[in-house]
């Protein structure tokens, strides 16, 4: 971390003589703060003994790419500090070492898992150490920092974001050219990518080709309208209205076009039989690689948005690094998350396709540069569209969304009618959450 010096408090006509001898003499005082390790008007400084710390990874990806960037970046800035990074596997999740005993001083994570960590004593507001070593958040954008915060209950920050993930319209440029259909065109509606999918979705040389999926049924499609299953705000279901009913029957529309039902997994239809036109999905880039050498020929364009929310996908995960309350070297573990934030590390990153959540420019421009996969693709599409903001969910989300998904497939099967399936949905998301309640 910087320091700064100060002047030390002598007498006036001494400090003078100095100053005027020495052109800009700057002396410590042996009981200044300088002097124990911090700076007048700077942070305290932080001890450069050797540490180890250790780093869980709970619920994202800390790929090869990533870990030597941020080992590298240590290496140059502190090198007293090893770190060691703990992939989840038997015996290595986070619960796992929670429970051994040897709770990590970090823990790589996504902002939505907070909520899943009240009970597990390891949350740690970190805006006092933030204030104390003048850690600079404003070089972030705003909404990464308030999407950071979705799990708090009073403004507290538990983690520092360090990626984000996107939403992205993922096509087969081979489908397209087979039936002479233009690309997809950056800014297009969701009715707009629906008319274009029933020009794709064909029977030809024995292949049934999809025109669309929208990747993850009606998860991904919901959530740019800001809209929850049950509100966490009222305690109470939300879904009976018209703005479910209007994924409802988008979703239906796009299922029920004649041979694009739903056969398999969307990816393997997208990657491996290639018989899906569309994908509406998240980053994909490490599937795309392989896939890609084997000759498949494909771009993306910007992802398709409501016309009342234009330019917004869903949920984008924000990736967290949080310190745990229990690390003995909270210091060192938030000059990790420097190295991590630093322009330096985030720059690398980028050009591996990871998306930054600063501010800075330049660093977006240079995202995906050293991926060959990206070659002549329209990287530039990506960032027309913006995450929606990260709702503030429930403890009971999952369960709530596993009956909306169980009523959306009964009416998509025609067994029951839009009306129909998200009153009985309202009305046993109610039933559940008052269960829970009463646990």
């Amino acid at each position: 971390m910087k320091r700064n010096h100060r002047l030390g408090s002598l007498a006036a006509l001494l400090l003078l003589a100095t100053v005027l001898a020495a052109g800009c003499g700057k002396t410590k005082e042996p009981d200044s703060p300088a002097a124990d390790g911090g700076d007048a008007g700077g942070p305290p400084k932080v001890s450069d003994a050797s540490v180890t710390l250790n780093a869980a990874v709970d619920s994202v990806i800390v790929d090869r790419a990533l870990e030597a960037a941020i080992q590298d970046g240590l290496k140059k800035k502190h090198p007293n500090i090893k770190l060691n990074i703990i992939q989840p596997g038997t015996g290595t999740t986070l619960t796992d070492q929670i429970a051994s005993g040897n709770t990590p001083d970090i823990v790589f994570t996504f902002n939505g898992r907070f909520a899943t960590y009240q009970d597990k004593g390891i949350l740690y507001d970190m805006t006092p150490l933030l204030k104390t070593y003048q850690f600079d958040l404003n070089r972030f954008e705003p909404q990464m920092i308030t999407d950071a915060k979705v799990s708090s209950t009073n403004g507290e920050l538990y983690g520092i974001p360090f990626s984000r993930n996107f939403h992205a319209f993922y096509y087969n440029k081979d489908i397209f050219d087979k039936f002479g259909v233009p690309y997809p065109q950056d800014g297009l509606t969701w009715d707009q990518a629906l008319e274009l999918a029933k020009k794709l979705t064909r029977m030809e040389g024995g292949t049934q080709y999809r025109g669309i999926d929208p990747g993850a049924g009606i998860a991904w499609i919901y959530q740019p309208l800001g809209i929850q299953a049950d509100d966490v705000t009222t305690g109470k279901a939300s879904v009976n209205n018209e703005q479910w009913k209007k994924v409802f029957e988008l979703v239906k529309a796009m299922y029920t076009i004649p041979g694009n039902e739903p056969n398999g997994t969307p990816l393997d239809n997208f990657l491996k039989q290639k018989n899906l036109a569309m994908i509406a999905y998240t980053n994909m880039f490490s599937q795309l690689e392989e896939a890609t050498k084997q000759g498949f020929n494909w771009d993306l364009a910007q992802y398709p948005s409501y016309p009342e929310r234009p330019n917004t996908y869903g949920n984008a995960s924000v990736n967290m690094i949080a310190i745990t309350q229990s690390s003995k070297y909270k210091e060192q573990a938030l000059q990790v998350i420097e190295v991590v934030t630093s322009d330096e590390v985030q720059l690398e990153i980028a050009r591996q396709g990871i998306i930054s959540p600063l501010k800075n420019t330049a660093i977006q421009a240079e995202f995906g540069k050293n991926l060959n996969v990206l070659k002549g693709k329209r990287i530039e599409s990506i960032f027309k569209s913006k995450p929606v903001a990260y709702p503030k969910a429930s403890p009971y989300r999952s369960k709530s969304e596993g009956i909306v998904a169980k009523y959306f497939t009964e009416y998509m099967n025609g067994t029951i009618d839009v009306n129909t399936a998200l009153s009985k949905a309202e009305e046993e998301i109610n039933k559940m959450l008052q269960a829970e309640r009463a646990k």
